[in-house]
């Protein structure tokens, strides 16, 4: 194992902050939460609503990606508080080479190609009254 590749949790990390610099402006962040099994990892207010946002991170040609079982409970959450669902799917590919065998292992402190559209509302995949 190459010991200069970025952990799950740095990388999950990275996604984290990468997001908060792209939205810090336009909501009010409440809290951010590191942990890799918690969500959702930035909970955050936007004209008197609040948003659970989840940030989801993974490593190139993936962009990351929520659990059916993880989406049920956050959804779960989020009614209980009356608060929005929004997630943040975030690839990260290693900039400092051109193979694309290498790009899905970012590096630490190297440079990173990031792909994030931006903020999606949850679908309402698991509205199921049974849940």
């Amino acid at each position: 194992m190459n010991r200069n590749r970025l952990s799950g949790k740095e990388l999950h990390e990275l996604g984290i902050k990468w997001v908060y610099k792209h939205i810090k402006e336009e909501f009010e962040i409440l809290s951010v939460n590191l942990e890799f099994e918690k969500n959702p990892q930035i909970l955050a207010k936007k004209d008197g609503t609040l948003h659970f946002i989840v940030v989801k991170t993974s490593t190139y040609p993936d962009v990351g990606s929520l659990t059916p079982i993880a989406a049920e409970e956050i959804i779960k959450h989020a009614d209980k508080h009356k608060a929005k669902i929004l997630f943040a799917h975030i690839g990260v590919a290693n900039a400092d080479t051109e193979d694309k065998e290498e790009m899905q292992f970012p590096q630490k402190n190297g440079h990173y190609y990031i792909n994030y559209t931006g903020l999606s509302i949850a679908p309402n995949i698991l509205k199921d009254p049974s849940i």
